[in-house]
Protein backbone atom coordinates (compact mmCIF):
# COMPACT_ATOMS: atom_id res chain seq x y z
CA UNK A 1 0.00 0.00 0.00
CA UNK A 2 1.36 3.42 -0.91
CA UNK A 3 1.14 6.42 1.39
CA UNK A 4 -0.14 9.90 0.53
CA UNK A 5 3.43 11.14 0.00
CA UNK A 6 4.22 8.36 -2.47
CA UNK A 7 1.05 9.09 -4.44
CA UNK A 8 2.01 12.76 -4.73
CA UNK A 9 5.45 11.87 -6.06
CA UNK A 10 3.91 9.52 -8.63
CA UNK A 11 1.60 12.31 -9.83
CA UNK A 12 4.54 14.69 -10.27
CA UNK A 13 6.56 12.12 -12.24
CA UNK A 14 3.60 11.29 -14.46
CA UNK A 15 3.06 14.98 -15.27
CA UNK A 16 6.77 15.44 -16.05
CA UNK A 17 6.81 12.41 -18.40
CA UNK A 18 3.74 13.70 -20.22
CA UNK A 19 5.36 17.13 -20.77
CA UNK A 20 8.61 15.57 -22.04
CA UNK A 21 6.61 13.35 -24.41
CA UNK A 22 4.64 16.31 -25.75
CA UNK A 23 7.83 18.32 -26.37
CA UNK A 24 9.43 15.36 -28.15
CA UNK A 25 6.40 15.08 -30.45
CA UNK A 26 6.67 18.81 -31.34
CA UNK A 27 10.40 18.47 -32.16
CA UNK A 28 9.71 15.44 -34.37
CA UNK A 29 7.07 17.42 -36.22
CA UNK A 30 9.43 20.40 -36.75
CA UNK A 31 12.19 18.14 -38.07
CA UNK A 32 9.76 16.45 -40.46
CA UNK A 33 8.67 19.85 -41.78
CA UNK A 34 12.27 20.80 -42.79
CA UNK A 35 14.58 23.62 -41.65
CA UNK A 36 12.99 26.73 -40.23
CA UNK A 37 13.13 29.95 -42.24
CA UNK A 38 14.43 33.19 -40.74
CA UNK A 39 13.75 32.15 -37.14
CA UNK A 40 15.71 34.24 -34.62
CA UNK A 41 18.07 32.30 -32.41
CA UNK A 42 17.63 32.56 -28.68
CA UNK A 43 20.44 34.50 -27.00
CA UNK A 44 20.60 31.88 -24.29
CA UNK A 45 20.75 28.94 -26.70
CA UNK A 46 23.94 26.98 -27.32
CA UNK A 47 23.35 27.73 -30.98
CA UNK A 48 23.01 31.50 -30.55
CA UNK A 49 24.77 33.64 -33.15
CA UNK A 50 28.46 34.10 -32.41
CA UNK A 51 30.26 37.44 -32.79
CA UNK A 52 31.53 37.92 -36.30
CA UNK A 53 35.23 37.10 -36.64
CA UNK A 54 37.53 39.83 -37.88
CA UNK A 55 38.21 39.30 -41.56
CA UNK A 56 41.64 37.95 -42.44
CA UNK A 57 44.04 40.50 -43.84
CA UNK A 58 44.37 40.47 -47.59
CA UNK A 59 47.68 39.72 -49.24
CA UNK A 60 48.04 43.39 -50.19
CA UNK A 61 47.41 44.52 -46.59
CA UNK A 62 49.94 42.03 -45.23
CA UNK A 63 52.54 43.30 -47.68
CA UNK A 64 51.84 46.92 -46.65
CA UNK A 65 52.27 45.86 -43.04
CA UNK A 66 55.60 44.19 -43.81
CA UNK A 67 56.81 47.22 -45.80
CA UNK A 68 55.84 49.52 -42.93
CA UNK A 69 57.74 47.49 -40.33
CA UNK A 70 60.82 47.24 -42.55
CA UNK A 71 60.81 51.01 -43.08
CA UNK A 72 60.40 51.73 -39.36
CA UNK A 73 63.15 49.27 -38.39
CA UNK A 74 65.64 51.00 -40.69
CA UNK A 75 64.50 54.43 -39.52
CA UNK A 76 64.61 53.79 -35.76
CA UNK A 77 66.93 50.82 -35.34
CA UNK A 78 68.75 49.51 -33.48
CA UNK A 79 65.73 49.26 -31.20
CA UNK A 80 63.65 46.70 -29.34
CA UNK A 81 60.56 45.02 -30.78
CA UNK A 82 58.53 46.93 -28.18
CA UNK A 83 59.83 50.22 -29.55
CA UNK A 84 59.08 49.13 -33.09
CA UNK A 85 55.54 48.18 -32.06
CA UNK A 86 54.88 51.66 -30.68
CA UNK A 87 56.25 53.32 -33.80
CA UNK A 88 54.00 51.05 -35.88
CA UNK A 89 50.91 52.17 -33.96
CA UNK A 90 51.88 55.83 -34.33
CA UNK A 91 52.50 55.37 -38.06
CA UNK A 92 49.24 53.41 -38.39
CA UNK A 93 50.85 50.37 -39.97
CA UNK A 94 47.95 48.18 -41.26
CA UNK A 95 46.76 45.61 -38.73
CA UNK A 96 48.95 46.82 -35.84
CA UNK A 97 46.59 47.90 -33.08
CA UNK A 98 47.54 49.37 -29.70
CA UNK A 99 46.84 46.22 -27.68
CA UNK A 100 48.35 42.84 -26.86
CA UNK A 101 47.11 41.44 -30.16
CA UNK A 102 48.94 44.17 -32.07
CA UNK A 103 52.15 43.59 -30.11
CA UNK A 104 52.02 39.83 -30.69
CA UNK A 105 51.40 40.44 -34.38
CA UNK A 106 54.42 42.76 -34.52
CA UNK A 107 56.62 40.13 -32.87
CA UNK A 108 55.58 37.44 -35.35
CA UNK A 109 55.93 39.69 -38.38
CA UNK A 110 59.33 41.05 -37.35
CA UNK A 111 60.62 37.52 -36.80
CA UNK A 112 59.51 36.51 -40.31
CA UNK A 113 61.07 39.62 -41.84
CA UNK A 114 64.38 38.99 -40.07
CA UNK A 115 64.47 35.37 -41.21
CA UNK A 116 63.94 36.31 -44.86
CA UNK A 117 66.54 39.07 -44.63
CA UNK A 118 64.30 42.13 -44.98
CA UNK A 119 65.12 43.38 -41.46
CA UNK A 120 68.79 42.88 -40.50
CA UNK A 121 69.20 41.10 -37.18
CA UNK A 122 71.42 43.95 -35.99
CA UNK A 123 68.49 46.40 -36.07
CA UNK A 124 66.58 44.57 -33.31
CA UNK A 125 68.17 44.52 -29.87
CA UNK A 126 67.50 42.35 -26.81
CA UNK A 127 69.65 43.03 -23.75
CA UNK A 128 67.85 40.49 -21.55
CA UNK A 129 70.11 37.69 -22.83
CA UNK A 130 73.81 38.07 -22.20
CA UNK A 131 76.63 35.85 -21.02
CA UNK A 132 78.71 36.23 -17.89
CA UNK A 133 82.16 35.15 -19.02
CA UNK A 134 85.68 36.43 -18.35
CA UNK A 135 87.67 37.89 -21.23
CA UNK A 136 90.51 35.60 -22.27
CA UNK A 137 93.23 35.81 -24.93
CA UNK A 138 95.30 33.45 -27.00
CA UNK A 139 98.52 35.35 -26.40
CA UNK A 140 100.06 38.46 -24.84
CA UNK A 141 100.19 40.04 -28.28
CA UNK A 142 96.47 39.51 -28.74
CA UNK A 143 95.73 40.99 -25.29
CA UNK A 144 97.85 44.08 -25.94
CA UNK A 145 96.23 44.56 -29.36
CA UNK A 146 92.85 44.50 -27.66
CA UNK A 147 94.03 46.92 -24.98
CA UNK A 148 95.29 49.37 -27.59
CA UNK A 149 92.01 49.15 -29.51
CA UNK A 150 89.77 49.60 -26.45
CA UNK A 151 91.89 52.04 -24.46
CA UNK A 152 89.96 55.03 -23.15
CA UNK A 153 90.84 57.79 -20.72
CA UNK A 154 88.52 58.28 -17.75
CA UNK A 155 86.38 61.27 -18.73
CA UNK A 156 84.94 61.58 -15.24
CA UNK A 157 88.12 61.17 -13.16
CA UNK A 158 88.41 64.87 -12.31
CA UNK A 159 84.72 65.72 -12.74
CA UNK A 160 82.68 67.06 -9.81
CA UNK A 161 79.78 64.93 -11.08
CA UNK A 162 79.03 61.21 -10.88
CA UNK A 163 76.52 60.79 -13.72
CA UNK A 164 74.49 57.60 -14.10
CA UNK A 165 71.55 56.68 -16.33
CA UNK A 166 68.82 54.56 -14.74
CA UNK A 167 65.88 53.06 -16.58
CA UNK A 168 62.90 50.90 -15.77
CA UNK A 169 63.33 48.13 -18.35
CA UNK A 170 65.87 46.17 -20.37
CA UNK A 171 64.05 47.26 -23.51
CA UNK A 172 64.95 50.89 -22.83
CA UNK A 173 68.50 49.99 -21.81
CA UNK A 174 69.15 48.18 -25.08
CA UNK A 175 68.10 51.28 -27.01
CA UNK A 176 70.33 53.78 -25.20
CA UNK A 177 73.32 51.57 -24.36
CA UNK A 178 75.32 52.90 -27.30
CA UNK A 179 74.95 56.46 -26.00
CA UNK A 180 75.93 55.66 -22.41
CA UNK A 181 78.89 53.60 -23.63
CA UNK A 182 80.14 56.49 -25.73
CA UNK A 183 80.08 58.77 -22.67
CA UNK A 184 81.45 56.02 -20.34
CA UNK A 185 78.45 56.46 -18.06
CA UNK A 186 76.98 53.59 -15.98
CA UNK A 187 73.63 52.30 -17.24
CA UNK A 188 71.46 50.77 -14.51
CA UNK A 189 68.23 48.81 -15.06
CA UNK A 190 65.76 48.64 -12.16
CA UNK A 191 63.42 46.07 -13.82
CA UNK A 192 60.33 47.41 -12.11
CA UNK A 193 60.36 47.73 -8.33
CA UNK A 194 64.05 47.36 -7.48
CA UNK A 195 65.29 45.50 -4.42
CA UNK A 196 66.74 47.28 -1.41
CA UNK A 197 70.03 45.65 -2.35
CA UNK A 198 69.98 47.65 -5.59
CA UNK A 199 69.56 50.89 -3.64
CA UNK A 200 72.12 49.85 -1.03
CA UNK A 201 74.76 49.09 -3.68
CA UNK A 202 74.17 52.44 -5.33
CA UNK A 203 74.62 54.24 -2.03
CA UNK A 204 77.81 52.32 -1.27
CA UNK A 205 79.27 53.19 -4.67
CA UNK A 206 78.47 56.87 -4.24
CA UNK A 207 80.04 56.88 -0.78
CA UNK A 208 83.37 55.84 -2.38
CA UNK A 209 83.53 59.19 -4.21
CA UNK A 210 82.30 61.71 -1.61
CA UNK A 211 83.78 64.62 -3.55
CA UNK A 212 81.52 63.95 -6.55
CA UNK A 213 77.83 64.86 -6.76
CA UNK A 214 75.61 61.90 -7.78
CA UNK A 215 73.40 62.61 -10.79
CA UNK A 216 70.67 60.16 -11.84
CA UNK A 217 69.10 60.59 -15.27
CA UNK A 218 65.95 58.46 -15.09
CA UNK A 219 63.70 56.96 -17.77
CA UNK A 220 60.46 55.22 -16.88
CA UNK A 221 56.79 54.77 -17.75
CA UNK A 222 54.33 57.58 -17.15
CA UNK A 223 51.55 55.63 -15.46
CA UNK A 224 50.54 54.86 -11.86
CA UNK A 225 52.89 51.88 -11.70
CA UNK A 226 55.84 53.66 -13.30
CA UNK A 227 55.61 56.76 -11.10
CA UNK A 228 55.27 54.57 -8.01
CA UNK A 229 58.42 52.64 -8.98
CA UNK A 230 60.36 55.89 -9.20
CA UNK A 231 59.03 57.20 -5.86
CA UNK A 232 59.84 53.96 -4.03
CA UNK A 233 63.33 53.87 -5.52
CA UNK A 234 64.12 57.39 -4.37
CA UNK A 235 62.72 56.57 -0.94
CA UNK A 236 64.97 53.50 -0.64
CA UNK A 237 68.01 55.49 -1.76
CA UNK A 238 67.29 58.05 0.92
CA UNK A 239 67.58 55.39 3.61
CA UNK A 240 71.04 54.26 2.46
CA UNK A 241 72.58 57.62 1.55
CA UNK A 242 71.37 59.84 4.39
CA UNK A 243 74.74 59.64 6.22
CA UNK A 244 77.08 59.49 3.22
CA UNK A 245 75.66 61.66 0.44
CA UNK A 246 74.55 65.25 0.91
CA UNK A 247 72.13 65.21 -2.02
CA UNK A 248 71.32 63.48 -5.28
CA UNK A 249 70.37 65.31 -8.46
CA UNK A 250 67.46 63.32 -9.87
CA UNK A 251 66.14 64.15 -13.34
CA UNK A 252 63.35 62.30 -15.17
CA UNK A 253 64.32 62.45 -18.84
CA UNK A 254 61.20 60.59 -19.94
CA UNK A 255 58.41 59.94 -20.05
CA UNK A 256 57.13 63.33 -18.91
CA UNK A 257 53.59 64.55 -19.40
CA UNK A 258 54.93 67.46 -21.44
CA UNK A 259 56.42 64.91 -23.87
CA UNK A 260 53.12 63.01 -24.03
CA UNK A 261 51.24 66.18 -25.01
CA UNK A 262 53.88 67.63 -27.32
CA UNK A 263 54.53 64.38 -29.21
CA UNK A 264 51.02 62.95 -28.83
CA UNK A 265 52.55 59.72 -27.55
CA UNK A 266 50.30 56.65 -27.74
CA UNK A 267 49.00 55.21 -24.50
CA UNK A 268 46.10 53.44 -22.86
CA UNK A 269 43.37 54.31 -20.41
CA UNK A 270 44.93 54.12 -16.93
CA UNK A 271 43.69 51.24 -14.77
CA UNK A 272 43.30 53.66 -11.88
CA UNK A 273 43.09 57.42 -11.61
CA UNK A 274 46.46 59.11 -11.17
CA UNK A 275 45.69 62.62 -12.33
CA UNK A 276 46.39 62.08 -16.04
CA UNK A 277 44.05 60.76 -18.75
CA UNK A 278 46.58 58.43 -20.40
CA UNK A 279 49.10 55.80 -19.29
CA UNK A 280 52.23 55.86 -21.47
CA UNK A 281 55.15 53.43 -21.55
CA UNK A 282 58.69 54.70 -22.02
CA UNK A 283 58.94 52.66 -25.22
CA UNK A 284 56.42 55.05 -26.77
CA UNK A 285 59.26 57.58 -27.12
CA UNK A 286 60.88 57.27 -30.57
CA UNK A 287 64.27 55.51 -30.15
CA UNK A 288 66.29 58.24 -31.87
CA UNK A 289 64.63 60.92 -29.74
CA UNK A 290 65.28 58.90 -26.60
CA UNK A 291 68.96 58.54 -27.50
CA UNK A 292 69.22 62.28 -28.17
CA UNK A 293 67.61 63.07 -24.82
CA UNK A 294 70.19 60.96 -23.00
CA UNK A 295 73.07 62.31 -25.07
CA UNK A 296 72.11 65.94 -24.44
CA UNK A 297 71.49 65.41 -20.73
CA UNK A 298 74.90 63.78 -20.18
CA UNK A 299 76.74 66.40 -22.23
CA UNK A 300 75.49 69.14 -19.88
CA UNK A 301 77.81 67.74 -17.19
CA UNK A 302 80.89 67.69 -19.45
CA UNK A 303 83.26 70.60 -19.99
CA UNK A 304 83.78 70.94 -23.76
CA UNK A 305 87.41 72.07 -23.48
CA UNK A 306 88.33 69.22 -21.12
CA UNK A 307 86.63 66.79 -23.47
CA UNK A 308 88.67 68.00 -26.45
CA UNK A 309 91.92 67.69 -24.49
CA UNK A 310 90.99 64.21 -23.27
CA UNK A 311 90.08 62.92 -26.73
CA UNK A 312 93.34 64.24 -28.19
CA UNK A 313 95.40 62.63 -25.43
CA UNK A 314 93.42 59.40 -25.72
CA UNK A 315 94.11 59.11 -29.45
CA UNK A 316 97.84 59.76 -28.95
CA UNK A 317 98.12 57.21 -26.16
CA UNK A 318 96.21 54.60 -28.12
CA UNK A 319 98.61 55.11 -31.02
CA UNK A 320 101.56 54.80 -28.63
CA UNK A 321 100.22 51.46 -27.37
CA UNK A 322 99.96 50.17 -30.95
CA UNK A 323 103.56 51.20 -31.69
CA UNK A 324 104.68 49.56 -28.45
CA UNK A 325 103.09 46.26 -29.46
CA UNK A 326 104.66 46.44 -32.92
CA UNK A 327 108.12 47.28 -31.53
CA UNK A 328 108.25 44.79 -28.67
CA UNK A 329 106.34 41.82 -30.04
CA UNK A 330 106.47 42.05 -33.82
CA UNK A 331 109.95 43.38 -34.45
Amino acid sequence: MTGAGDAEILDIMTTFIEKVGARSERLDAELAAGPAKNLPRSAGSSYAARPTKRPRASKAEMERRADGLVLLAHEHGPCSVRHLFYQATVSKVPGITKDDSGYNKTQREVLKLRRVGRIPYSLIVDSTRWARQPQTYGSIEEALDDTARLYRRDLWRSSPWRVEVWCESDSIASTIAEVTYRWAVPLMVTRGYSSETFAYNAGEAWAETPDRQPVVLYIGDHDPHGLSIEDKLQESLGHFTADTVDSVIWSRLGVTWEQVEELDLPGTRPKKNYGFPRAVEAEALPPRLLGNLVDTAISEYVDDHELDVLLTAEAEERDWLRRLVDRELRA
